[in-house]
């Protein structure tokens, strides 16, 4: 069988075969017994294309479920006999030694149910007549498609999924997945995705419509029968598709206002972007059929699981039980992040396991399918975590992860760790302000069985996190905390990092907001030796504040008095404060005598 390797934007053709899975051979399942549609039609029989990457093993709890985008199919990776150059659309991502590693992982693509790649479709033969189904061909939805995969995975003998991953509408069959059957899947990869579609993307998916259904070859959908193909109206469809999946910074970059041959001044493609739209619009009108484009998109326009839930969409998520990985693409204006943050929003207002990662990549849309390091990274270290031996439904971690969170503590000498737990419930749900690579939050989890979320902006220290089983929501803590409701933590902590803060005032406001008490500690600069350095001349440099003055990333710099007199001015309560000096507490002149100080605070 040949599929193509169609993407959202973009093509895996004439990739570099050398990284490549290597040869791979489509296969077909068939179903006889029916399927009743959410458009409340059957289908009496159908056929699932798919395709295997790896080896299962004994249980098949290594399998990963792969969820195409609109225009891809289930050729997720490799290339077929004779067909070096159809190269998998995930290719730079899935085999061997790659992100999702087939040595370790039993890979499933499979082609979703009204496509024109080798699941019936409108270019399938309707039992009824005998014919094409062509236009009768009834319309799909993201449900009926993890319906249909889910029973694939029945054939396959796989009773639970390691993993369902997918960009753009990929993404959304994995948030459906984890709503639809939360006993069947440990984690849900949504990247490059949203809960629903906004008005400005439905009204994209409608003009592509009305495009090929005015087109005066499109015959209803039956054009097959009269043997006609509407191209015209393809070809601007994908066109418009085009546009949206590039952001504007790639657009000018690659193409600019470059001529092709000078000012002709006629309507001829005189610009470059002109002419590979057109080109693309051609290439893409010669292998995808009308009818698909036309249910695909209308798949997407449907896509709405809080539409049951009067529009809660943390109601809608509630059944989910998985852990999520969320990514999102800054320069993606199609599925900006915004859209991403009201998944993890959710997932967050029902206490999921959600980690959100946002990739600064210019590539707009199209960057799921591109090699952006920071993203690859990102996908190895959570799919490194999947295949060791951690425990995520109760957080408790696997020998390794262990190991390594027990050698960073020791590494850190974190003083503060051992006091803030003492003053956290067991149990309690915490954030963690600045959390770095997890370990505060690793050790809370260890030693005091809370649950909760860390916040963090550098890529290193949320790829750290990740690759440590963390809960990690990648965001600038002086944007606020917004995505958080009021009281919604037990405790809200922000462990050395305050001297980073370039508005004090307005984050420990929010810290207030969203935690029901608030744990802060941070270097005290009034500690005898910075008072010497500076009495000497110099700007003071110590293990607790190690940079020099022209590198520093500290901006604020207070003294436990200084503490004191601000928390005494908002009117807080003090409940607890302790000042460490060598790692033990100080009793006497802390303002002088103390290296760290810890504060457990709250609201009058």
């Amino acid at each position: 069988m040949t599929s193509f390797s169609a993407t959202t934007g973009g093509s895996r053709e004439g990739a570099d075969r050398s990284h490549s899975f290597g040869l791979v051979e489509a296969q077909v399942a068939s179903f006889s017994e029916p399927l009743k549609l959410a458009c409340g039609q059957w289908l009496p029989s159908y056929e699932l294309a798919y395709e295997t990457y790896g080896t299962r093993n004994a249980d098949a709890s290594n399998a990963v479920l792969v969820c195409h985008a609109l225009n891809a199919s289930h050729h997720v990776a490799g290339h077929y006999a004779g067909e070096p150059d159809n190269v998998g659309w995930w290719d730079n991502l899935i085999g061997p030694g790659k992100p999702i590693d087939t040595h370790r992982f039993f890979v499933i693509g499979v082609n979703n149910l009204g496509s024109c790649f080798g699941s019936t479709g409108p270019l399938s033969i309707n039992p009824d007549t005998g014919k094409p189904w062509g236009g009768d061909f009834p319309l799909v939805t993201v449900e009926d498609w993890v319906e249909s995969q889910a029973r694939l995975a029945d054939r396959l003998g796989i009773a639970q999924f390691a993993a369902v991953i997918g960009g753009s509408l990929g993404g959304m069959q994995a948030l459906s997945w984890a709503i639809r059957y939360p006993q069947r899947i440990r984690h849900a990869l949504v990247i490059a995705g949203a809960p629903n579609l906004s008005a400005q993307n439905i009204a994209f998916n409608e003009v592509a419509r009305a495009a090929i259904m005015t087109d005066p070859d499109f015959h209803d959908g039956h054009f097959a029968s009269v043997g006609t193909l509407p191209r015209r109206g393809l070809r601007i469809a994908r066109m418009i598709g085009h546009i949206t999946y590039l952001s504007d910074l790639q657009m000018d970059e690659k193409f600019g206002r470059t001529l092709r041959d000078g000012l002709q001044f006629s309507f001829a493609p005189e610009f470059q972007i002109e002419s590979y739209l057109r080109y693309q619009g051609e290439k893409f009108a010669e292998y995808f059929d009308a009818n698909t484009y036309l249910r695909i998109t209308k798949a997407l326009d449907y896509f709405d699981p809080a539409l049951a839930t009067e529009g809660d969409l943390a109601r809608a998520l509630a059944p989910a039980e998985c852990r999520f990985l969320v990514v999102a693409f800054t320069t993606d204006w199609r599925f900006p992040p915004a859209r991403s943050r009201e998944i993890v929003k959710a997932l967050v207002d029902r206490r999921r396991y959600v980690s959100y990662a946002e990739i600064d990549a210019p590539h707009g849309h199209d960057a799921f399918l591109l090699d952006d390091p920071q993203y690859h990274a990102l996908v190895r270290r959570y799919f490194d975590n999947i295949a060791s031996d951690a425990d995520y439904s109760t957080f408790r971690f696997g020998a390794e992860v262990k190991r390594k969170v027990e050698e960073r503590e020791r590494q850190a000498s974190r003083a503060d760790f051992a006091t803030i737990a003492e003053w956290i419930t067991p149990g309690a749900q915490v954030l963690d302000l600045g959390c770095g690579d997890g370990s505060l939050l690793a050790y809370l989890m260890r030693e005091r069985q809370v649950r909760g979320y860390g916040i963090e902006i550098a890529n290193e220290g949320v790829l750290a996190s990740v690759g440590n089983g963390i809960n990690v929501l990648q965001s600038d803590l002086e944007s606020g905390l917004a995505g958080f409701d009021d009281a919604s933590f037990d405790c809200v902590i922000l462990s050395q990092t305050l001297q980073a803060m370039r508005h004090v005032e307005e984050i420990v406001a929010e810290m207030l907001r969203v935690g029901r008490e608030v744990i802060v500690t941070f270097p005290n600069f009034g500690h005898w030796s910075h008072r010497w350095q500076i009495f000497n001349g110099r700007m003071p440099v110590s293990d607790r504040l190690p940079y020099q003055w022209y590198d520093t990333p500290n901006i604020h710099l207070c003294t436990v008095a200084d503490f004191d007199a601000f928390l005494r001015e908002r009117n807080c309560v003090v409940e607890n404060r302790v000042v460490l000096a060598g790692g033990r507490p100080v009793s006497a002149l802390p303002n002088l005598l103390g290296e760290l100080a810890i504060y457990r605070f709250r609201r009058a």
